[in-house]
Parts: C-alpha cells; structure tokens; sequence
C-alpha cells in the first residue's frame, strides 16, 4: 500500500513539474542543430570566455575552433569587475562595497548579421567590511566573484536560449 502511494504521488509531482514548464538548464535549443558557435573576446585568457565554451560544450553545443568554421559568433565585447563604496563607518573607512561584474556582448551568424547587438548582463553583491578582519573578508570577496561569475555566464546563456534566429530583422529586439 506505501509503495503504491509513493508511486502515486511521485507520478503527481511529475506531472505538476511538466505542466507548469519547468525543466532543467542546458544548452540553447533555439539554433538550428548541428550549427556550431565560436566564442571570441577581447581578452584571450578571459574566465568568461573559458567557462561558457566549457559549459555549452558540455551542453551538446558543437563549438568551432575559428570564426570561420562557425555558423554563430559570441563576441564578448568587454568584461568588468567593480567594487564601489556604499558606506563608511565614523572613521571614514569604507565599511560596506557593492561589488558589479558586468559583460557585454553580441551574437553574430557567419554572414555578418547581427542577432543579438551590445547586450549586457550585470551581477551585483553587497559586501559588509570589517578592517579587523581582513583575511576572511578577502576570501569572502573572492569566494562572492566567483558566484558572481557563475551567474553571469549563466544570464548569458539564458539570453541566447531567448534569441529567435529565424526572425526578420524588424521583429529583432535588441
């Protein structure tokens, strides 16, 4: 009767998951298949660049060694890290940052058009500081960016998933 039940309830839950449109992150599946993308930056030893081409080649995304080969080109544009003082404590020293990372980019078909023209993504933190404690909170800092980078490789990746490759180019937002 309990195995029934689980059964029961298991197949319910499934059923709730697949009507409400929730599924699992993955590669973009708006890209007609078998076309592959080259990923170019500004920066050759960029961690963005490094990242996504490891993650949407892990996605079944086919990649091309050079821009040539490819049938879509993701160009990152710029890539910035920024931390900006939000407050100061009674001595003056900075007490809490706002850390940004930030990426533009575009997509590009082999033929020069454009899809997706100077998007940017943005992830910010707020990190308290405490000069006593200046280890832990460098670690802290560090440990932030890099989830920060997580988030935004995933921004990008959400926004190609959103590209319509097969619009005209009056129905384009950029």
């Amino acid at each position: 009767m309990k195995t029934i039940a689980n059964r029961a309830f298991i197949f319910l839950l499934a059923i709730t998951i697949a009507g409400c449109g929730w599924h699992l992150r993955g590669a973009p599946k708006n890209f007609p298949p078998g076309s592959t993308l080259y990923i170019s930056t500004v920066d050759p030893r960029s961690d963005i660049a490094y990242q996504l081409t490891r993650l949407l080649n892990n996605a079944g995304v086919p990649m091309a060694e050079s821009p040539a080969e490819a049938d879509y080109t993701l160009i990152i544009h710029q890539e910035t890290e920024r931390k900006l003082t939000v407050a100061v404590d009674s001595e003056g020293r900075a007490s809490e940052y706002e850390l940004i990372t930030s990426a533009i980019y575009s997509v590009r078909t082999a033929s020069g058009q454009v899809l997706l023209n100077k998007a940017q993504a943005d992830v910010y933190r707020t990190l308290e500081w405490d000069v006593n404690e200046i280890v832990s909170k460098s670690e802290e800092e560090n440990t932030l960016r890099a989830e920060m980078q997580r988030e935004l490789i995933g921004r990008i990746i959400d926004r190609l998933r959103r590209i319509d490759v097969n619009a005209s180019l009056e129905e384009k937002s950029y």
